[in-house]
């Protein structure tokens, strides 16, 4: 899913105490975060809301809320993976290019490597997010109304 890609903006903020001053990075961290949480949750949301109908309908036919949370919302995880492993290989690039090509005849821009201990931290704090979101949405499941949709 979008949100996926807010992940990399933390990725940035913590890893630009070279290139930029500590208020930076936390506007950064803090947009990244705001972006990531909201698209993602937003996009889960809509992804429930527009399948009320098929979740009912799994439920007559005897699956349980888990069963149907899963057949809904299993299909959106690799999309999240290659969401961010693209957004990682994107900022990373985005911001090489920018120190080695647009800041190259500056004096004391330092080189940019890339960071494995900080992309570790954040891809372990998606993965525990995105299933957070994920589980809160499956239980927005159990709370659809049947009868409701039926009367429709």
């Amino acid at each position: 899913l979008i949100g996926a890609a807010g992940g990399q903006d933390i990725e940035m903020s913590a890893d630009m105490d070279e290139l930029a001053s500590a208020l930076f990075s936390v506007m950064i961290l803090l947009i990244g975060l705001i972006l990531a949480f909201v698209t993602l949750f937003l996009a889960v949301s809509t992804v429930v809301r527009a399948n009320t109908k098929t979740i009912a309908m799994m439920h007559i036919f005897g699956y349980s809320f888990k069963e149907c949370g899963t057949a809904i919302l299993n299909g959106y995880r690799p999309a999240a993976w290659i969401g961010f492993a693209l957004g990682t290989i994107y900022q990373y690039g985005l911001l090489k290019i920018m120190i080695t090509v647009v800041f190259r005849d500056w004096e004391g821009i330092p080189e940019y490597h890339f960071n494995w201990s900080v992309f570790m931290i954040v891809l372990i704090s998606f993965l525990i997010i995105y299933e957070m979101i994920m589980y809160v949405c499956s239980l927005r499941i159990k709370k659809i109304s049947i009868k409701e949709i039926v009367l429709e």
